[in-house]
């Protein structure tokens, strides 16, 4: 029962992230193609400065709804108003540091830009918590409307914006317009009415003072990242930097954030039966990487055909940035579904050390890099960084549900085999095409395309050679080959 609620859940979710992420994608490039770099990078640092302000009274009350064994009206009333005391608190740190973000780059039309985004964090205060309630019984297509609701919403006003001004405003406007879009479907589709209270105040602190924190690590380090890159490389660089990451973000947003998202619901309410949740992780894992990888890694193969397709010439070094993101990524991804059962465990404070340790590391390194390397020390320094979560990862899940770290590498060591041979292959057809990128997008296209055919051909045979050599032990290979069978004789 709980399989197929997870399988049904995780189907609308990735339904709705689809639809949401391809329009989130169409909006991102329509948008690079009608402003320029410099547009993003200075959108680019209001928004950091918005995620810096949320970190700091970061309280992430709706996952704590979703973890607890019982809750009663009570519970959402008290997250409904935490999550507005705590959106009002947001917008008065942004408009209060406007004037001096603007003095610090230099940038007059930053105060504006903050001022008008302090609007953002209230408007998603002001959500009806009620609707974390869908979440909890695993009936995401409610999620999975809102979130194809916001991403139609925000498309349509930056393409007026942009079409009738041609200015940067397109960018924040949108963002405005999907938190209003957001704020009235969720009242629109759970029509329960929260009130103000803060009864159960202890309960949310206790379980999510050390998830915030932890939000809030990973907070700093992206919007600190953002600004170090603004101020020493230049608003352009920033916005090429935004927008290659974007890419990789999305990618995270489609692949990834669904299964975690039912993940985190279905191991919350088995909790107690460790063998069950021990099982559960590793044949999420092996599955969910066996699909992660290879997709991210042959984006970063291909990024640049992928941004001389998408992107006009001025965008030529978001290529770069791609080639490096879209593998960390992966990386990332593969120490994240680890942090998720830990939380939903309910083993906060360990994620939040984790994260922690993770920043600490990563911050003085990214500024070192940054200022011998360049953009490619930044990249550089997101790759180590990534390494040093998944190992970090690995070993806190092991301790938690007694999943050894060998356990954990051996589910995935025969994707990380085929993915190597994939980046070989491709890289080696690659040298032996007589055309050069740089050609027109028909050219691109061709060369693209036959080098994702290649190496995903290259990738699966090898995937399912290794599982053959092995003889043939349960896993996702087992469960694909099921159901084509299934297919077939249907």
């Amino acid at each position: 029962m709980l399989k197929k609620r997870v399988l049904q859940g995780t189907a609308w979710l990735l339904l709705g992230r689809f639809v949401s992420q391809a329009i989130g994608l169409v909006s991102t490039l329509v948008a690079a193609r009608l402003l320029m770099p410099e547009d993003f990078g200075l959108v680019a640092v209001a928004v950091s400065l918005f995620t810096i302000a949320g970190a700091v009274v970061e309280l992430p009350v709706g996952v704590a709804l979703v973890q607890l064994k019982t809750v009663t009206h009570r519970d959402f009333d008290t997250a409904w108003t935490l999550n507005v005391i705590r959106g009002v608190i947001v917008s008065v740190m942004m408009l209060a540091a406007a004037w001096p973000i603007a003095l610090l780059f230099g940038d007059q039309r930053l105060v504006a830009l903050v001022c008008a985004l302090a609007t953002y964090p209230l408007l998603l205060g002001f959500r009806n918590s009620w609707f974390e309630m869908y979440i909890r019984n695993m009936d995401f297509k409610w999620e999975a409307m809102v979130e194809v609701g916001t991403k139609v919403g925000s498309f349509a006003v930056m393409l007026g914006v942009a079409l009738t001004t041609g200015s940067y405003w397109a960018l924040p406007l949108s963002l405005i317009a999907s938190g209003v879009i957001a704020l009235i479907m969720s009242f629109a589709l759970c029509p329960r009415l929260p009130r103000i209270g803060l009864s159960e105040f202890r309960k949310f602190f206790g379980f999510s003072v050390w998830l915030g924190l932890g939000h809030m690590a990973d907070s700093l380090r992206d919007a600190i990242t953002n600004l170090f890159v603004g101020m020493l490389l230049g608003s352009s660089r920033l916005g090429i930097y935004s927008v290659g990451s974007q890419f990789a973000d999305r990618l995270e947003q489609f692949l990834y954030s669904p299964v975690e998202r039912t993940m985190f619901s279905a191991i919350s309410s088995i909790q107690d039966d460790r063998d069950r949740v021990r099982a559960g992780y590793l044949k999420s894992l092996q599955a969910s990487f066996a699909i992660v990888l290879p997709v991210c890694i042959g984006i970063g193969l291909l990024s640049q055909e992928i941004i001389a397709i998408t992107l006009s010439p001025e965008w030529r070094e978001a290529a770069l940035v791609l080639a490096f993101a879209a593998p960390t990524t992966a990386i990332y991804l593969l120490g994240a579904t680890s942090v998720s059962i830990n939380s939903a465990l309910g083993d906060t404070r360990s994620v939040f050390l984790l994260k922690l340790i993770s920043t600490c590391f990563y911050l003085p390194l990214m500024v070192a890099a940054a200022l011998m390397f360049g953009l490619v020390g930044v990249m550089w320094a997101g790759v180590v960084g990534a390494l040093l979560w998944c190992g970090l990862s690995f070993r806190l899940i092991s301790k938690a549900i007694g999943a050894s770290i060998l356990q954990q590498i051996s589910v995935v060591g025969r994707t990380l085999a085929a993915a190597l041979a994939m980046t070989v292959a491709v890289i080696w057809l690659r040298s032996n095409l007589t055309d050069a990128p740089g050609q027109d997008v028909l050219a691109e296209l061709l060369r693209g395309g036959s080098l994702a055919m290649f190496g995903a051909g290259v990738f699966c045979a090898t995937h399912f050679g290794l599982w053959i050599a092995a003889s043939r032990p349960a896993g996702i290979e087992h469960m694909l080959l099921a159901r084509f069978s299934k297919n077939r004789s249907a």
